[in-house]
């Protein structure tokens, strides 16, 4: 009689899809706590993936839609209600095991807090984004013992309860995308306090697209149409324009994304006459910027719009 060894046993029994699936997934820190609880200490030895192949098929189903709603959803936490009250609310406290880290999961019940503090509606903010962000959400003033109550009533998130800035009466929360392609909350009242970030995939923005909450329309909106190699690619158009002067200007424009475009403004660079630019001016500023983004790593990568008026230069770059 032949006998099969364990680990050929294993391989040509394989449930490809979710081996696959659960393999793939364990880079993510949230993802692979749900995973863990699957995986018995016998079976820490193999792959993930060969792990749960060993599990019964009620298992598998429900570890497939655990993994179904936590792409679909993040870590879900209940969504607590707001009570306006002087009164401090308890706080319950959870052992170190039940806390996720600040990641993705923790970022979509970090929404969900600031949709209970009443700040659904949250935009991009060009003219108050840091240097290193490329989009900037943040909240409107909220009190700061209201949201220190808030954010306790969430596992993934009571651990950055003693993050917040208590010397302040109030303070502001914020999510954005980074120059360097994380996304980054946290809280702010005198500095950044983060609580998280996490890489921008392309796995990611397909989460964020199917997210249903409200705070996180205006980010699905700006980042529909983008991939991840264009979020790095704006972000280092940002940084690199930091650096770029077109001459002596009284102003600058806070620069601002909109769709694949980034726009920069310079008022009263060169020669004017009645809010118009000098002709040659135009030219020697066109040509010179021409050349500064083709010396850039990006600089094949773009089209680039150059206009003027009411003693305004306007910059435009588009991504191809």
């Amino acid at each position: 009689m032949f006998i099969k060894k364990y680990n050929q046993f294993v391989t040509e029994s394989r449930d490809e899809e979710l081996c696959n699936r659960v393999d793939r997934m364990m880079s993510d820190e949230d993802a692979a706590r749900i995973i863990n609880k699957y995986i018995s200490e016998p079976e820490k030895h193999l792959t993930p993936g060969n792990a749960v192949n060993l599990l019964d098929d009620n298992s598998k189903t429900s570890l497939n839609k655990e993994l179904d709603d936590y792409e679909n959803m993040g870590v879900v936490d209940k969504e607590p209600s707001v009570e306006f009250t002087t009164v401090e609310p308890s706080i319950e406290t959870f052992n170190e095991s039940e806390i996720t880290p600040g990641g993705k999961g923790a970022f979509s019940s970090f929404l969900k807090v600031m949709t209970a503090l009443g700040q659904k509606d949250v935009v991009s903010n060009s003219s108050s984004c840091p240097e290193g962000f490329l989009l900037y959400y943040p909240s409107g003033l909220i009190e700061t013992t209201i949201a220190k109550s808030v954010l306790a009533r969430y596992k993934s998130l009571s651990r950055f309860v003693e993050d917040v800035d208590y010397s302040q009466n109030e303070l502001k929360l914020y999510f954005g995308v980074r120059c360097d392609g994380d996304i980054e909350y946290g809280s702010f009242a005198e500095d950044a306090r983060p609580f998280g970030s996490f890489r921008l995939s392309t796995s990611t923005i397909k989460w964020l697209s199917g997210l249903d909450l409200r705070a996180a329309f205006s980010l699905k909106k700006e980042i529909v149409n983008l991939s991840p190699v264009d979020v790095k690619i704006l972000g280092r158009i940002k940084s690199d324009m930091a650096t770029y002067e077109p001459g002596y200007n009284e102003e600058k424009l806070s620069p601002s994304l909109t769709d694949r475009i980034i726009s920069f403004g310079f008022k009263g660079v060169g020669k004017w006459d009645n809010g118009v630019l000098d002709q040659g001016e135009m030219e020697n500023i066109k040509s010179n910027f021409t050349s500064w983004v083709m010396s850039k790593s990006w600089g094949d990568k773009v089209l680039v719009s150059i206009k003027a008026g009411s003693y305004w230069l306007y910059i435009h770059i588009k991504l191809k």
